[in-house]
């Protein structure tokens, strides 16, 4: 295994990065390199715990509808036309926290174009009665499609149990009742007061000067009345009431199970410590729970691990699926493993391995302008005060020592803090979590 270097810069990845803040107060974020395509995301807090009650899938109704019809582009059609002529593609996401479009373009002269087609989207979207209508049966179909399916509705039930009386388990699109009840002046005054009215984060990278970015963005984004965007927020504190969740789904064949544990927001330097955790038992063919559960047993095919730390809050999560016959066996290697995990038992070989598999497989991921967007697109909106550049992020992984393993592992994984999600033909009778 190949020594790893012992200080990270951005220019060892031939990177350039510029902050600015614009005339109308969002803030830019640019990381340059030549030859690379451009891509960009533009971030809102738009999310969907700013839905009220009983208007639940408002955020993400309103983030469908910005790409219906604008002042300049009638519809959708001439919404793709318009970047799919020079080559573009564009997407637009929801998130609890976070409203965000999305571009890009491959070279520089048809930067102006992306800029332009952000603003009408953010700006000058007209939310068309008939188009609102049309687009509701479309989620109503994506909600319907979403909680049939087990695999999918996992993803739910788990924020569900993890955030049991906040508005982070509630769901992002909503449900038919709420989506139905969403009026085009509910959409329309959630547009401007959180979109048209607010202030952004944008962040660019790829190969284009950054005097020309702030240019572009200033000249294209005049408006000075914006208000700031949200940059602190209390951490969430919930108690744990429940522990347990259950979505029956009958006569299916597979169950879907998370075993999760509340953990960190991501301004926390828990976070590195964490993420250095997750790669350990499931990152890969040599990750601990991959090898326990599918190599030497068998017992799944898929095994999903995430730690995730958002504004005020984190969780991290082993989400996979097995037969009825083989929960037990499943949640047993699981416990024993959280249990290892908090009795300190890593070793140093498995440490180095996963600090390897992070900072190396960097390497090969950030080739592309849309990697390193992604890559950043977390620190800078859920740690404003201080968010990290990738080089940064590497550097605290390295630090990372066999002590901060155990005393993060004891901090969030002990035997008090698990929680249960399973979607399928089960009851609480047919398992015990022995943890």
């Amino acid at each position: 295994m190949g020594k790893i270097a012992s200080m990270f810069n951005l220019k060892d990845f031939g990177v350039t990065k510029n902050i600015a803040v614009l005339k109308n107060g969002s803030k830019l974020y640019h990381f340059y390199k030549k030859n690379m395509p451009i891509s960009t995301a533009v971030l809102f807090d738009a999310g969907s715990c700013n839905d009220p009650l009983g208007k639940e899938g408002l955020a993400h109704f309103c983030e469908h509808i910005l790409f219906k019809s604008t002042k300049k582009f009638k519809d959708e059609t001439e919404v793709g036309l318009f970047i799919e002529s020079i080559g573009g593609q564009m997407n637009a996401f929801t998130g609890v926290d976070i409203l965000g479009v999305t571009a890009e373009v491959g070279f520089t002269e048809d930067y102006p174009k992306v800029v332009d087609f952000l603003h009408e989207l953010t700006r000058n979207s007209l939310f068309d009665q008939t188009k609102i209508n049309i687009e509701r049966g479309t989620i109503l179909g994506e909600i319907a499609d979403y909680e049939s399916n087990p695999a999918f509705y996992i993803h739910d039930l788990t924020q569900q149990v993890l955030f049991t009386g906040s508005y982070a388990e509630r769901s992002i699109a909503g449900s038919s009742e709420t989506v139905t009840g969403i009026s085009r002046e509910d959409l329309y005054q959630f547009y401007v007061n959180r979109i048209v009215k607010s202030k952004m984060y944008i962040l660019v990278a790829g190969d284009i000067e950054f005097y020309k970015l702030v240019g572009l963005f200033n000249d294209g984004f005049q408006e000075n009345n914006t208000s700031p965007i949200l940059e602190e927020k209390s951490e969430l504190v919930l108690p744990r009431s429940v522990d347990t969740k259950i979505k029956e789904y009958k006569d299916t064949d597979q169950i879907y199970m998370s075993f999760s544990f509340r953990t960190c927001p991501a301004h926390n330097n828990d976070s590195s410590v964490l993420e250095v955790i997750r790669t350990i038992i499931g990152d890969g063919f040599s990750s601990s729970l991959f090898r326990k559960l599918r190599t030497e047993n068998g017992l799944v095919y898929m095994i999903n691990v995430s730690s995730e730390n958002l504004f005020d809050r984190g969780y991290f999560s082993v989400v996979t699926s097995t037969s009825k016959d083989r929960v037990q066996k499943v949640l047993n290697v699981l416990t024993e493993e959280f249990r290892r995990l908090e009795s300190g038992e890593i070793t140093q070989e498995e440490l180095d391995l996963a600090k390897n598999k992070i900072i190396k497989s960097k390497v090969r991921e950030m080739q592309n302008s849309s990697s390193w967007v992604e890559a950043h697109i977390s620190e800078i909106y859920f740690n404003p005060k201080n968010p990290k550049d990738l080089a940064e992020i590497l550097n605290e992984v390295e630090k990372v020592s066999l002590d901060d393993v155990k005393n993060v592992t004891k901090k969030y994984f002990s035997n008090n803090k698990w929680y249960l999600a399973m979607c399928g033909d089960i009851s609480e009778k047919d398992f015990e979590v022995k943890y």
